[in-house]
């Protein structure tokens, strides 16, 4: 998931200043503009489904099953990358809607994937190792920035869309992977059904 991520920082800001139209509803923006969106977004989206997992309650999904509907929304967001070169002509400017579109279903992959997996490292994690296990779920944040670095070397002009096609495809496939095995994985990590450590 931070593959996708650190693409709007890396990857997708070249792709803003180079083939985007900045005139968003009459305002001319810069490419920095969409990561102050994604902070805006964080914020509002965030709140939306921390309220929805309180509505929810015991009613919720399990922590593996939010980790991969999260994936799946990280997959589907920079799938939705591919359709402006489909669109657009070579030297046409994309409307700046399909970023933002892409930050909206990021954030929302991210408002679930995120305190999701940090409720479930201190959740499954043996007293004397909570913080040994925060520190390794902070390493995949580490792990995905250079996982992206590496991934970006592949991003050639003309070879756009199938770049997007090939991190979103397989990052929508471990998203459904993760839902597909929802149930044993939960009961593996000793989660009910709420998505809670059962007492020992």
């Amino acid at each position: 998931t931070n593959l996708v991520s650190y693409q709007g920082s890396t990857v997708l800001s070249i792709y803003a200043e180079r083939s985007v139209d900045m005139n968003f509803f009459g305002v001319e923006i810069s490419p920095a503009s969409f990561i102050t969106l994604q902070s805006i977004f964080s914020i509002l989206l965030g709140s939306a489904i921390s309220g929805l997992w309180a509505k929810l309650g015991k009613k919720q999904p399990s922590t593996p099953g939010k980790m991969g509907i999260g994936t799946l929304c990280y997959g589907i967001s920079i799938l939705i990358m591919v359709l402006p070169f489909q669109i657009y002509g070579p030297g046409e400017k994309a409307s700046p809607l399909w970023l933002v579109g892409f930050y909206v279903v990021m954030t929302v992959g991210e408002a679930i994937c995120y305190p999701a997996g940090t409720s479930a490292a201190t959740a499954v994690a043996p007293l004397a190792f909570s913080t040994q296990m925060m520190t390794i779920w902070g390493f995949s944040v580490t792990a995905g920035a250079n996982l992206a670095n590496l991934v970006s070397n592949f991003y050639h002009e003309g070879s756009e869309g199938v770049y997007f096609l090939g991190i979103g495809g397989s990052t929508a496939l471990a998203g459904l992977i993760l839902l597909f095995f929802e149930k044993r994985l939960a009961k593996g990590m000793g989660l009910s059904e709420g998505g809670e450590a059962e007492a020992a």
